[in-house]
């Protein structure tokens, strides 16, 4: 099996809604673990949440392209922005050991998203773009 799909939205909530949406149906429709499936949800939410709320100055459009590369090993997702520069791989961790209540805000998405593809996890800025390179087993898997 090898499958790709290629999304590009504008930086809108809207937009990502319906994103996450299509992915789903897709992969359930080649058979992919509802685990896995809701784990790639997840990775993009808190990929793009990031992008839209933090990565632009303007309130302008901006197009965000999303790649799903699928094999019956690995799911690879690539995300590319034309938005701020921001290495999520040089993220520190949140502190997670102590009451919610004293967490700071920030960071735990990146946290997940981390701990989802077992940090493979790749970024690299060119040519005013970020570019995000995550890859996850599509076997079940537990975050």
């Amino acid at each position: 099996m090898r499958e790709q799909l290629k999304f590009k939205i504008h930086n809108d909530f809207k937009e990502l809604k319906i994103l996450n949406r299509s992915i789903r149906t897709f992969l359930s429709s080649i058979n992919i673990p509802s685990k896995t499936i809701y784990n790639v949800d997840l990775i993009l939410e808190e990929m793009i949440t990031n992008i839209i709320k933090y990565g632009y100055d303007d309130n302008g459009k901006h197009k965000v392209e999303i790649n799903l590369n699928i094999t019956s090993k690995h799911i690879r997702i690539r995300i590319i922005d034309d938005g701020k520069e921001f290495n999520p791989v040089l993220s520190p961790t949140p502190e997670t050991d102590i009451p919610l209540e004293d967490m700071k805000i920030g960071g735990l998405g990146i946290y997940i998203v981390k701990n989802i593809s077992k940090n493979n996890i790749k970024y690299k800025r060119y040519k005013d773009r970020n570019i995000y390179r995550i890859k996850i087993n599509t076997k079940e898997q537990n975050i």
